[in-house]
């Protein structure tokens, strides 16, 4: 789809349009579930699936399913630096982002990081922090 489709749109439909993927993807997470569509998305929305592709395409730079994938890959990002998952696989943390299956995520991760999640994971991974709670003046010598 191109330009020229949005433009037989009503500024009132894409923006429409463009709340509910607002509301949709970056306020509810439903990039989480797995096997979302643009059809799932339009049909509970009352909307069609072609108008969501193109506005898609038009205001946030890539088809519907590029965008899931680089909203999950995101996610992976964020989940593999974090002290928090780090005993967590790679695996799992996908499947937890809406990934459908290890390939999928390897694939797209591959794609838009240029490396495995393991190899992110490596090289971003943030350090243990100090217990806040210590007297740091009982190290110093005087």
């Amino acid at each position: 789809m191109s330009k020229k489709y949005t433009e037989r749109l009503s500024q009132a439909k894409i923006s429409r349009i463009c709340q509910i993927l607002y509301a949709e993807l970056f306020q509810q997470e439903a990039y989480l579930q797995q096997g979302l569509t643009a059809s799932m998305l339009a049909e509970r929305n009352g909307i069609s699936a072609k108008d969501i592709s193109a506005v898609s395409m038009e205001y946030f730079g890539s088809n519907f399913p590029s965008l899931l994938q680089r909203l999950r890959v995101k996610r992976v990002c964020r989940l593999l630096a974090s002290q928090e998952y780090e005993r967590v696989s790679c695996e799992n943390i996908g499947l937890r982002s809406g990934f459908s299956s290890r390939q999928s995520l390897y694939i797209a991760f591959r794609r838009l990081k240029g490396m495995t999640p393991e190899e992110f994971r490596q090289k971003n991974i943030i350090p243990h922090e100090k217990n806040s709670n210590t007297d740091d003046s009982s190290t110093v010598s005087w």
